[in-house]
């Protein structure tokens, strides 16, 4: 079907270039389709808004909106792929079932520039609930693995070098925060994104008294975006969606790239389930860690994604890539931010926990020489700086001789206290014994709130329980008055339909 718009022998005298066709006017058709469902909404709506204004003739309103039902039975996405899956898509099968005539009325007070306005806002409405669903199905599976893990010991890790001891619950805690600041953020994105552009038309309105509080209503909206050239060429909030989900995608990439460290040879501390894993064609041994891996990398691709929006939307405030190709790449961003927090919720929830090798890392390095100096600043009495040299020195020493912090004496602190600050400290044996304990150095540290003390943990996980079911309710009550918003639609459409066959009955 001609374009509806650009229609050879009016302003231009020639059909688009079918390479510029594929990439921007109209698309591609994978990227088109996202937005079938928003351009249909809204093509009921403003059909119904015209109708209920009297803007149209009466018998072109019901045929209009008929024609829309119809196109629902044979089904939007093949209809509109058909009709080349523009945002005049509607119109064009309109036109081709009830002539220009008729269809023509239905663009009477819009334009492309409000149709891309309320898609890209419409999908990411209806798309982000989807997409927290999944990672409040990750917190959920964090939130469990880590209730079984409380005791369970673990080197922590700074700079790549183990630092202190901890637990495998902590940490898993310390994964799921950010997750749960992701879905405050993108939260806050949906309402922020609440106001309909609806009836901005380019971005002055038009001259025709169509209520944009009433399409507003019927396509989901909370209410109107209230100057109509900032509903149209603003794209503030667009960006502000991709900035959200970019930092959604790097909380993804730190856990997987975590969990792909510790699945490696030479650490396993986790094995991952074979459903996440692939093998070698040439290395029969290999277990490798795929799903990890292509988080890592495409998430790296997918912040790269970000500077580049960011430089789109650096031009003037009225063009035209932006707001196409910007809702375009937020498409992809949500669909990878997805995929990713589906398949970190899998691995965590499959992987087999090597605890005991967990617990021998711990005792073999030198994670409690924190504890060590604390212990002497107790039982010394000397500030925490001499401690902490003391123990620096120590450790040298022992790293040297091939000692461990399970090997320190009570002679070893007295001759590197006396080399460093020229007197022994004696401290008893049982006070090192009891610093050098990871476990001990764990319970140690339920003095401070949100450390990973078991009781400790326990109650950060009942708070991020808590806070879960929060955000699960208010996802779900989303998506109730996104129901509630299509039925009003539905049952507007009716009404119109309604009074054709009133008239037809007289």
């Amino acid at each position: 079907m001609p374009d509806i718009v650009r229609q050879p022998g009016a302003r231009l005298t020639g059909q688009v270039d079918a390479r510029l066709a594929k990439r921007f006017y109209p698309g591609p058709l994978a990227n088109l389709r996202r937005s079938y469902n928003a351009f249909h909404a809204f093509d009921k709506t403003h059909a119904v808004a015209l109708a209920d204004a009297g803007l149209i003739p009466p018998e072109a309103a019901r045929a209009i909106l008929a024609g829309l039902r119809e196109m629902e039975a044979q089904g939007i996405e093949a209809v509109r792929d058909r009709m080349g899956g523009g945002r005049h898509s509607g119109e064009a099968f309109l036109t081709e079932k009830l002539g220009a005539n008729v269809a023509g009325w239905i663009n009477l007070g819009r334009s492309s520039g409000d149709l891309d306005a309320v898609a890209w806002r419409y999908n990411l409405r209806h798309r982000l609930p989807a997409v927290l669903a999944e990672v409040n199905r990750l917190r959920a599976g964090l939130l469990a693995v880590a209730a079984r893990h409380a005791q369970t010991l673990l080197p922590a890790y700074s700079i790549g070098q183990q630092a202190q001891t901890t637990t495998l619950a902590h940490t898993l805690l310390s994964w799921e925060a950010p997750f749960a600041r992701d879905v405050s953020r993108a939260l806050q994105i949906y309402t922020e994104a609440g106001g309909s552009p609806a009836g901005a038309a380019i971005m002055t309105g038009s001259t025709f008294p169509i209520s944009r509080r009433r399409t507003a209503d019927l396509l989901g909206f909370e209410g109107v975006q209230t100057n109509t050239r900032d509903a149209v060429v603003n794209l503030d909030t667009l960006l502000h969606a991709h900035g959200v989900i970019a930092v959604g995608i790097s909380n993804a990439v730190s856990m997987a790239s975590d969990l792909y460290l510790w699945s490696m040879s030479e650490f396993r501390f986790i094995e991952l389930a074979d459903a996440y894993c692939s093998t070698s064609s040439i290395m029969p041994q290999k277990k490798n860690a795929w799903a990890p891996a292509w988080i890592r990398g495409q998430g790296s691709l997918a912040i790269g994604r970000l500077a580049g929006v960011f430089t789109l939307m650096k031009m003037e405030s009225d063009g035209l890539e932006d707001t196409l190709l910007g809702p375009w790449q937020l498409y992809d961003a949500l669909d990878e931010f997805e995929d990713m927090v589906a398949l970190l919720a899998g691995m965590v929830t499959t992987m087999t926990v090597a605890t005991e090798r967990l617990a021998e890392a711990a005792r073999r390095g030198w994670t409690q020489a924190t504890d060590l100096a604390a212990m002497l600043t107790r039982e010394a009495g000397i500030s925490w700086r001499d401690a902490h040299q003391v123990v620096a020195h120590l450790v040298r020493e022992a790293v040297d001789a091939g000692h461990g912090q399970e090997d320190v004496t009570a002679a070893d602190i007295d001759r590197v206290a006396t080399k460093v600050l020229g007197r022994a400290l004696g401290v008893t044996a049982d006070a090192i014994r009891s610093a050098v304990d990871p476990r001990q150095s764990v319970e140690n540290r339920r003095v401070i709130d949100g450390s990973p003390a078991p009781a400790d943990v326990d109650a950060q996980i009942r708070g991020a329980l808590a806070a879960l079911a929060g955000d699960a309710a208010r996802i779900e009550a989303l998506v109730a008055r996104q129901r509630e918003a299509a039925a009003r639609l539905e049952a507007a459409v009716d009404a119109v339909l309604a009074d054709s066959n009133a008239r037809d009955s007289h």
